[in-house]
């Protein structure tokens, strides 16, 4: 089987392509349509050459991407396409989702956020973002992990924001600086193996659900790299986490930031408690959520023969 990835040129974006030739079913090419000088004509000539039996669009809401008419002639005329979106339940991209879907720009459609809050989820897939287990060091013992919470990842937009609050007000509490300890995620290369080993170090972890425009509540990357981890995830309630793994067994839910304190010097002291968390989310992602399910549930939805 041959695939063809179409994305940006972000390196937050390589990942899919990587994990689909991890699968060792035939050859995989990367192409950034965003790197051809805005020339639809190339796009789609590209494509052609690459004759692949499938076709993987990394979209994007804003900023230089194909047409509408591109897109469907690729689903049309060279292979069937299916389209990865990492924010469905925001607002924003509803409309583009659904101009997508009506003019068959795909064959099937992946949110990867986690929350079935979209338009037309009843027909397409939602999953949650496929992480290789193989980034992560080996599992360690929580008696042997030094940071009792941590947060890793983006610290928000600033003031008036949900995640930027969420954390200046846990940072705020005595101990100053102390209730939670931060690595902020950073976008340079070679960076997001040092992230992992760093979630391994970490009894709990902190995550904020809410979206970038915070519209919605998701499912994001960092639960399943926490459940990699094998940390306690604490998880901000009513998230769509909830749809998929079982709170109080598989992780634990806060309401606020005071609710997050209580857990927080709850468990700080207690390395088996939070160790068995970290255990039952680790089993769970492993068992149902590893990159090789994401795809094999793909290929099954658009019929798509795997054999190399």
């Amino acid at each position: 089987m041959k695939s063809l990835v179409l994305s940006t040129s972000t390196n937050e974006t390589t990942k899919y392509s990587e994990h689909l030739r991890n699968l060792n079913l035939g050859p995989v090419d990367l192409m950034f349509y965003d790197q051809l000088g805005h020339s639809e004509s190339l796009m789609l000539a590209k494509a052609k050459e690459h004759a692949p039996d499938l076709v993987v669009f990394i979209g994007q809401r804003w900023g230089m991407q194909p047409s509408i008419a591109a897109l469907s002639k690729i689903n049309s005329s060279i292979a069937p396409a299916v389209h990865i979106c990492s924010d469905a339940a925001d607002p924003p991209w509803w409309s583009l989702l659904q101009e997508y879907h009506y003019a068959g720009c795909f064959t099937l459609q992946v949110a990867i956020d986690g929350s079935r809050k979209w338009p037309i989820s009843d027909s397409q897939m939602t999953a949650l973002t496929p992480v290789d287990p193989a980034t992560f060091p080996e599992f360690r013992p929580h008696t042997e992990r030094a940071v009792a919470c941590g947060y890793a990842g983006n610290a928000g937009s600033g003031n008036g924001s949900k995640r930027t609050g969420m954390l200046e007000a846990l940072l705020a509490m005595k101990p100053v600086g102390k209730m939670i300890d931060l690595r902020i995620r950073s976008n340079l290369a070679h960076t997001y193996e040092s992230y992992c080993d760093y979630l391994t170090k970490c009894r709990m972890s902190l995550n904020i659900a809410w979206s970038g425009t915070e519209a919605a509540l998701q499912v994001k990357g960092r639960v399943v790299e926490s459940g990699l981890a094998g940390s306690c995830l604490l998880e901000t309630a009513g998230a769509p986490t909830k749809d998929w793994f079982v709170p109080g067994r598989d992780y634990l839910e806060y309401k606020d930031q005071f609710e997050a304190e209580q857990i927080i010097r709850r468990l700080e002291n207690e390395p088996e408690a939070t160790q068995a968390i970290g255990e039952s989310l680790r089993a769970k992602v492993l068992n149902e959520h590893t990159p090789e399910r994401f795809w094999n549930r793909i290929f099954e939805r658009i019929g798509l023969n795997v054999s190399a």
